[in-house]
């Protein structure tokens, strides 16, 4: 693209963007959201602004994606512990210091910058309020991560309140984080946003579906590579592919947890080929790239090579499971540091995604995107502002439409009605899907009740009891549990807990997928009918609802109001049942030790008598684990697996059914309302109808413009 054409897009852009902007703020006859659609505006007149090409990093809690970026960029810069999750939008850009910058909503008192100031004196680093008190700028001496990430730490993590709890009115007042790094590896023209893990709120999960997916140019979509088969928004990942236009790369993280053959980028088995099924089920282009990635090794091997940690600190480090070959052989060699940090980062991947990356984005017309996306924003707004004005601007060129709308009146609420029944039969057809129940004379379970009926005690049995023993009578394994005073097999049980229960909810999830995307489908297929409603309400008797335009509930699913048809509930809360899981694990654990070295551990029995032995001991603790629980070192009580794996799938199941509900709601009661609010200016209408032609005629002229315009800047820029 030439400069001078790209400047007069720019310049259309900006001006567009102005025009809508000031239809929304103050003209009367807008009758939407006036704070969400200005501020969404405000969102793309900065991106067109700095020109900058986003790089938006999504994924669900836990996922690894700030280990990642700290990877990518070659410092731990952003907090990555299970519990310090990022909970607010971070941007990074390269800047030429280290800095940070926090966005208020509303102006942060003396005493809250004190306070922040008392914070970050150990580390040290100076806070300046700018802008009336409502952004905060902090400073430091030294450019090393650790500074920005204990900046960080009391500011965005999940722990922050209970750790700072001081600063929580000053946490509830930011609306975003700026980053500015030294760093090589970003360029001058691109931002990376780091989003909160979604896993609980739907209101999370909103801001980051409208604020920034809608405006972002790049997704890269962080997948824990044992879900792999049971990732959630598609729906939405699908909009961004097929009519956004956007490219999309799938990062299989904690592959460090995957056997070597699992790991397969071409899809013909494993975590890749789960995720290409997944495509299929929802006919999502099969050219989005898939990576697997170990963002942990990354991490590790550059802070070592940094100097950052040391060739101890990494040799003892279990998470990073090396073998013991290879610890052998790298402590033996001329640079042990070198050849364990070289060692690692292979292992990781991450070399491999990093050179894609940067490739894709060198190559990649960052200008020609930025400008693309803007102009679908304002083509998509424009359509959208279109609707209620023509409505009005039919009635008052043919005010005899009001006699038809009256007529029609109890057909429209006889077809919202007829809407709503139906949605209610699928709603309560899920229900009987998630919860149990009886739905036209048959008999569901629930996810809970299928669960349950997983764990029943031949599957512990055969899944869990047989194959502890047959690794008990392997090699030289009982005399190494003997001599470790039992802490292998402890491990061992562990593993073999884990992997049973991963692999019941495994096939559990791929249910749980199914029944959401049927529910999805037939809830978008009935507020697709709505919208189509609302786009002829002066011309109710035109409609055939047999035959409404499924690309509209196809897009009308993708971009519900609340969000929910794009996978919120679905995906909300998946992850946030594993650090339960291992904590129910953990407890089950530490009493089997203890039932072992207690019971039997000095006695010189032969091999087969000490499994017979073993057996009934291995049996009640895995029992404790899954279904009765257990205490942990505090003899604090700790849930069971069952237990806690069930409050996660109701959870689940209520969220998702409350997204919906209240989606369903918003959509028939704003057409409803906007119907009565036709009938009741009525009066003015006919009254003033001259007026109001002449008044609404150059917007709706306007309005079409801009689309129009959009339309053919997206093809030119595209072609």
């Amino acid at each position: 693209m030439k400069f001078e054409e790209h400047e007069i897009r720019r310049q259309w852009i900006l001006s567009s963007l102005e025009s809508l902007n000031h239809y929304v703020k103050s003209d009367t006859d807008f009758h939407g959201n006036r704070p969400y659609e200005q501020k969404a505006i405000g969102f793309q007149h900065q991106i067109i602004q700095d020109g900058k090409y986003r790089v938006v990093f999504l994924g669900v809690f836990n996922v690894g994606k700030s280990s990642a970026i700290n990877a990518f960029l070659g410092g731990a810069y952003l907090p990555m512990d299970v519990e310090e999750c990022t909970s607010k939008l971070t941007f990074l850009q390269r800047g030429e210091t280290l800095q940070l910058t926090i966005a208020l909503g509303q102006t942060a008192t003396p005493d809250e910058i004190s306070s922040l100031q008392s914070v970050f004196n150990a580390i040290p680093a100076t806070v300046t309020a700018e802008s009336d008190g409502r952004i905060l700028q902090i400073t430091y001496g030294t450019d090393l991560p650790d500074a920005m990430r204990k900046s960080l730490e009391p500011l965005v993590t999940v722990l922050a309140d209970e750790e700072f709890p001081h600063l929580a009115p000053l946490r509830d007042k930011i609306e975003e984080i700026s980053l500015s790094l030294p760093s090589s590896v970003l360029e001058e023209d691109i931002v990376f946003l780091d989003t909160p893990g979604v896993h609980s709120v739907s209101e999370t999960r909103q801001e980051i579906t409208y604020n920034i997916l809608e405006h972002s140019h790049l997704v890269i979509m962080f997948v824990d590579s044992g879900l792999a088969g049971n990732i959630h928004d598609l729906n939405f990942i699908k909009r961004i592919i097929t009519l956004r236009g956007r490219r999309v790369f799938f990062v299989l993280n904690k592959a460090d947890k995957l056997e070597s053959d699992e790991i397969d980028i071409r899809g013909a088995r494993g975590p890749a080929w789960s995720l290409l099924q997944a495509f299929k089920r929802h006919d999502i282009p099969e050219d989005s790239e898939i990576f697997f990635l170990s963002g942990y090794r990354a991490l590790r091997a550059q802070q070592l090579s940094l100097g950052h940690a040391s060739l101890e600190d990494l040799l003892g480090d279990n998470r990073l499971c090396i073998p013991t070959s290879i610890t052998e052989r790298i402590i033996k060699s001329e640079d042990p540091a070198r050849d364990l940090s070289a060692y690692l980062m292979g292992q990781s991947r991450l070399p491999y995604l990093k050179e894609r990356l940067l490739d894709y984005l060198l190559n990649e017309n960052k200008a020609g995107a930025v400008i693309e996306t803007a102009a679908r924003f304002i083509g998509d707004r424009a359509s959208s502002f279109l609707i209620s004005l023509e409505n009005e601007f039919a009635l008052a060129k043919d005010p005899a439409k009001f006699e038809e709308l009256r007529r029609n009146r109890e057909r429209l609420i006889d077809k919202l009605e007829a809407i709503r029944s139906t949605v209610q039969r699928v709603m309560a057809r899920y229900a009987a899907f998630s919860k149990g129940g009886e739905y036209e004379g048959n008999v569901f379970r629930g996810y809970e009740g299928d669960f349950r009926a997983a764990m029943h005690e031949a599957a512990v049995s055969e899944k869990v009891i047989q194959p502890l023993l047959e690794w008990l009578r392997e090699g030289d394994h009982l005399r190494e549990a003997r001599r470790s005073k039992f802490k292998t097999l402890c491990a061992q049980t562990e593993h073999q807990v884990d992997v049973f229960v991963s692999g019941i909810l495994a096939e559990l999830q791929q249910t749980i997928s199914a029944v959401e995307a049927e529910t999805r489908a037939a809830i978008a297929e009935q507020l697709g009918q709505v919208r189509e409603l609302q786009l002829h309400m002066t011309e109710l008797s035109t409609i055939d609802m047999a035959n409404i335009s499924t690309s509209i509930a196809g897009s009308y699913a993708a971009f519900g109001v609340g969000g929910a048809l794009a996978g919120v509930a679905g995906g909300a809360i998946v992850g946030s049942v594993v650090p339960v899981i291992g904590t129910a694990i953990g407890a089950g654990l530490g009493a089997l030790a203890g039932a072992i070295g207690g019971f039997i551990a000095r006695l010189a029995w032969s091999e087969e008598r000490w499994l017979r032995k073993l057996e009934p001991i291995l049996r009640a603790n895995v029992k404790n684990m899954l279904i009765l629980g257990g205490k942990n070192r505090e003899g604090k009580d700790i849930k069971p697996v069952e237990i806690a794996v069930t409050e996660y799938l109701n959870q689940r199941a209520d969220t998702f059914r409350q997204a919906l509900d209240d989606e369903v709601e918003n959509t028939i009661n704003g057409v409803q309302q906007e119907y009565d609010g036709l009938i009741a200016r009525e009066e003015e209408i006919r009254r003033e109808r001259d007026a109001i032609i002449a008044r609404l005629e150059p917007k709706i002229a306007l309005l079409h413009e801009l689309r129009e315009n959009a339309q053919a800047t997206i093809k030119e820029v595209s072609a």
